[in-house]
């Protein structure tokens, strides 16, 4: 009997069982064409291959979706054979068959002689082969996977690791295979107790069984979430000999869960708060009108003077305070219009007060020049809201941050106070800074850094996505955003937003520009240049 050379062949059955269409690599081993073969009975063009196989092959007609295995060589316990795969389509009145060479099923393997093999060098290369590419399609798999395949001892060290931990651990890979603390080391300290636990609750059953731990990269500090997909090898004494299993990086799913699962209360602290808020703004309109009243009914040398006009003036904060909540909670975004940066920045710093502790220092520096821009004030508040919450928490409880703003011109450099190669502005437009003099960021980040999901924080925390969400804003202004950082010394980040110019100072400007031209070009005319 002649070995098949093909993976997989394939054959189009009538409801009858007669031949409708083969493919090539099936009509090559029955030896005959496919204009012949059409309208034959596929179980007696099998029979008349091998007799023996009259008995294992059921009619077409008579079974449905089913498997069966022909041995190829001696007996019915050849250790080589075809394996045949039957499903019907009623709807479409055909049946397909996919033809394949393989090992024996294992029941029938396990009685097989090995001799059997030696009988048909054919077949032994014909497995062989086919072995070599499950092996190299396995190990294509394995790389490709997105996540990290794992063999691991009783000890917690690593018999065997797929190479996607050298991806989160460049440098200390191959420790893991003799260091059975090491990582541990790495599991984010309030969740090592955990990690024991689950391991040591399941080693009992020996059934597969996964949970959910945080590790901390060393290189980037980022907190990642790995769900752990692990399989105990128990012996039938009760002995641990191992654990099989996957690692995959399910953080920004854990991320997203996080948001959802809060969402939901979110949505309703927001109405609540809403509606506190304006009860809250029209209680301190009151306060304003009665504090004006009472100031200007007073003689410039009452004794209350003072106090009631602090009165005034902190109710006048106290509206604004509230007007920036409601803004910050509005589920659209405004429309845009021509705002004043200066007085955007300037006006936004009674939050950033709160949001930063007292005990840091706070140094701005805005100017006295109108710089008017096209803008959606709501977003712009957001993103140098978001700015300064991470310049916060770079500094901690003590230490500086500097806000200012500046015009640039068309040309300058962008960040011309800082030592280094800084852009230049493609157009006249504003310059905000943020800058704070904290621990800095690690080269080993700055181009993750504006990455959605990305962050070093815990998920309740950060999401990921601030300086994201920032620069999207920026680039739809037609702006910058970029950083400068030096690990231990502190960062400067930096917004560049175009500003806005009317016609009227088009056509002024475009006169200075033709002034200008003519003057160059009477100069010219009475002192031209030297041959």
């Amino acid at each position: 009997m002649k070995t098949p050379n093909f993976e997989n062949g394939q054959i189009i059955l009538e409801p009858n069982g007669l031949i409708l269409e083969a493919s090539d690599e099936f009509c090559d081993w029955v030896g005959q064409s496919m204009s012949k073969i059409k309208g034959q009975s596929f179980w007696q063009i099998m029979v008349s291959m091998e007799k023996e196989w009259g008995a294992l092959i059921p009619k077409i007609e008579e079974k449905e979706n089913v498997k069966y295995f022909l041995p190829l060589g001696i007996g019915d316990k050849s250790s080589i054979g075809i394996h045949i795969t039957h499903k019907k389509y009623p709807k479409l009145k055909i049946s397909i068959l996919s033809i394949t060479t393989g090992l024996a099923p294992h029941d029938s393997l396990k009685d097989a002689f090995l001799g059997d093999l030696m009988q048909n060098p054919k077949a032994i290369a014909s497995t062989l082969v086919r072995l070599q590419k499950a092996e190299s399609r396995l190990a294509d798999y394995i790389s490709n996977f997105p996540g990290i395949f794992f063999t691991q001892r009783p000890d917690m060290s690593f018999s065997y690791l797929s190479k996607g931990i050298r991806n989160l651990f460049p440098e200390e890979f191959r420790e893991f295979s003799r260091d059975s603390g090491l990582f541990l080391s790495k599991i984010l300290e309030q969740d090592r107790e955990h990690y024991l636990n689950e391991i040591n609750s399941q080693k009992p059953s020996g059934q597969t069984f996964s949970f959910t731990y945080r590790v901390v990269l060393p290189q980037t500090h980022q907190v990642l979430y790995l769900l752990d997909v692990r399989t105990p090898s128990i012996t039938s004494q009760g002995k641990l000999l191992s654990y099989d299993g996957v690692l995959i990086d399910i953080t920004r799913q854990a991320i997203a869960e996080h948001r959802l699962s809060n969402s939901v209360w979110r949505e309703g602290l927001a109405t609540l708060t809403n509606g506190l808020v304006h009860d809250f703004s029209n209680l301190m309109a009151g306060i304003f009108s009665i504090s004006e009243l009472y100031f200007g009914m007073m003689e410039k040398d009452d004794p209350m003077a003072n106090g009631m006009g602090q009165i005034k003036k902190s109710a006048m904060q106290a509206q604004k305070l509230v007007r920036r909540i409601i803004d910050l909670h509005r589920e659209k975004p405004a429309n845009r219009a021509v705002q004043d940066l200066r007085l955007l920045l300037k006006d936004q710093m009674d939050l950033l007060e709160i949001i930063i502790p007292r005990s840091a220092k706070i140094k701005t520096n805005f100017g006295k020049e109108a710089l008017p821009a096209f803008i959606e004030e709501t977003g712009f508040r957001q993103v140098i809201l978001n700015l300064a919450i991470n310049a916060r928490d770079a500094i901690g409880r003590t230490g500086k941050i500097s806000i200012s703003i500046r015009k640039v011109e068309e040309g300058s450099p962008l960040l011309s106070d800082q030592k280094s190669d800084s852009e230049v502005a493609e157009c006249t437009g504003a310059e905000v800074s943020i800058s704070d003099n904290g621990k800095g960021i690690p080269d080993s980040i700055k181009e993750k850094l504006f990455d959605p999901f990305f962050s070093t924080k815990d998920a309740t925390k950060g999401s990921g996505f601030g300086l994201y969400n920032s620069k999207l804003f920026i680039e739809d202004h037609n702006g910058k955003i970029g950083f400068v950082s030096e690990e231990g010394k502190g960062s400067t980040f930096f917004l560049f937003i175009p500003l806005f110019v009317n016609e009227a100072s088009k056509k002024k400007n475009l006169k200075k520009e033709r002034r200008a031209t003519r003057e160059f070009v009477k100069v010219r005319r009475s002192n031209p240049p030297k041959a």
